[in-house]
């Protein structure tokens, strides 16, 4: 991953028609179960003392999409599972496999292993939050390529990771375990980069640098509202000047002015770090433009000026990720039609203290990731229940919650954890060893040398 590492949090799906698609089912070889077809569904179930229902495509694959829609018709109990496998070998003794329990909500309700010397070995798992009902039809996506593997229950994005698969082809599966299931609206396809470019991205972001087992050996720095500790916060000059040090991504932090225009303040007042007054949101863009905002940090930097975001998103552009806070809830919009005008939409990341905001921004641009901030929500079961409101997967944390058992807590559970604002590098070290995968920082050079020392 390079330093200027573009992402996104969710993407728009796009659908081809170069689908093998069962309304003819395609050749298949049923190697374990019963299988019957009628007309365009496929279902499967236990035979005898089989663990296992399996049905495999004839054509081996290295990357794929296969969709389909599944319903549990009858099952043992609510530990047993639908799954598909893929770059299994021709007899079948080596193979990866997602597996959805029923009860998804189960620690290892959501699976993805690796079967070798007849072994199942777990490569990721994570609890879910939904109980599959019988009868009831659920949609299904896998799509692999390269490492990348992602899944989707009923559109939502429930794996998206990036670990070793022993093999570069092997043959696509369809399989069930004390369970009978049926199958419809089955295609297999070519997999796309185009469709799965904001899903990979997202796979780097939470896998961080140099991915090493199962936390991050090095984690993606972001310097905090710019580099603050050398130049004057959320100014051109400290955008610049994490970007000449080399971190990974840039904070800044944004409202609206009285006639519609997004600028940079941390704070509301305008008091700590200009020469003006007042509130920032009450303030023309003309009035704003008119104050110093670097004297008070050091007198060097007179007449910098309070930048506007579309300022910056043309200085950070294919430089580096811009990590935007929003500071005012209603001004989602606005942001998304910079991101546009600009072209750098694959290279933010939305941050807030305001689920509300979040969620707002989701539901515009699903496509851009997002993090929700929070100091106060210190319980994990809190921390879950506010980013389901600001309808992300990933969590920004105050240092003093990401305790060890929070962050592999959450971490088991698919959310990404990011802390902030951490200065000490004894502190980034035991973050990143408890599994923190972002830190932000105001001293992003320490940082970077922390981690990643010139030789």
């Amino acid at each position: 991953m390079s330093r200027t590492l573009k992402l996104c949090f969710l993407g728009v799906l796009f659908f081809t028609l170069t689908a093998f698609c069962f309304a003819t089912l395609p050749e298949m070889n049923f190697t374990e179960g019963n299988w019957v077809k009628e007309g365009n569904t496929l279902t499967g179930s236990l035979a005898g003392d089989e663990d296992y229902a399996s049905a495999y495509f004839t054509t081996p694959r290295s990357s794929f999409i296969l969709e389909a829609d599944f319903t549990l018709n009858d099952i043992v109990n609510y530990s047993r599972w639908v799954g598909v496998s893929f770059r299994a070998n021709e007899d079948k003794t080596v193979s990866h496999m997602l597996r959805i329990k029923q009860k998804t909500a189960l620690a290892n309700g959501i699976e993805v292993s690796f079967l070798e010397d007849e072994r199942w070995r777990s490569q990721f798992r994570i609890a879910g939050d939904e109980f599959l009902e019988l009868g009831k039809t659920y949609k299904i996506k896998v799509a692999v390529s390269n490492d990348y593997f992602f899944a989707f229950l009923n559109d939502r994005l429930i794996v998206a990771n990036k670990f070793v698969t022993n093999g570069s082809e092997g043959y696509v599966g369809l399989h069930t375990n004390g369970a009978t299931v049926k199958f419809s609206n089955v295609s297999l396809r070519e997999y796309s980069h185009e469709e799965m470019n904001a899903y990979e991205y997202q796979a780097e972001w939470q896998a961080g640098r140099d991915r090493a087992a199962k936390f991050p050996a090095h984690p993606i720095i972001v310097a905090h509202r710019g580099n603050s500790s050398e130049a004057p916060e959320n100014t051109l000059a400290a955008v610049r000047s994490a970007i000449l040090v080399g971190a990974d991504a840039v904070e800044i932090d944004v409202y609206s002015t009285v006639d519609g225009e997004v600028i940079l303040s941390h704070d509301s007042s305008l008091t700590r770090c200009t020469n003006g007054s007042g509130d920032v949101k009450y303030q023309t863009a003309e009035y704003l433009r008119s104050l110093d905002a670097g004297s008070k940090f050091n007198r060097k930097f007179a007449g910098e000026k309070m930048p506007f975001l579309r300022e910056v998103l043309e200085e950070i552009k294919d430089k580096v990720v811009l990590v935007i806070e929003i500071k005012q809830y209603g001004i989602e919009d606005k942001i998304i039609k910079l991101l546009d005008e600009t072209g750098t939409r694959d290279q933010v990341v939305i941050i807030s203290f305001l689920p509300e905001s979040l969620a707002r921004f989701h539901d515009l641009a699903p496509d851009v990731p997002t993090s929700i901030l929070t100091s106060s929500a210190k319980d994990v079961h809190s921390l879950i229940a506010l980013a389901a409101r600001a309808k992300t997967r990933s969590l920004d944390l105050s240092y003093a919650i990401c305790s060890r058992a929070n962050v592999e807590y959450l971490i088991s559970r698919g959310y990404s954890v990011w802390a902030w604002t951490v200065d000490d590098p004894k502190m980034m070290q035991q973050l990143v060893e408890d599994g923190v995968s972002v830190i932000t920082t105001n001293v992003p050079r320490k940082a970077l040398n922390t981690f990643r020392p010139l030789d």
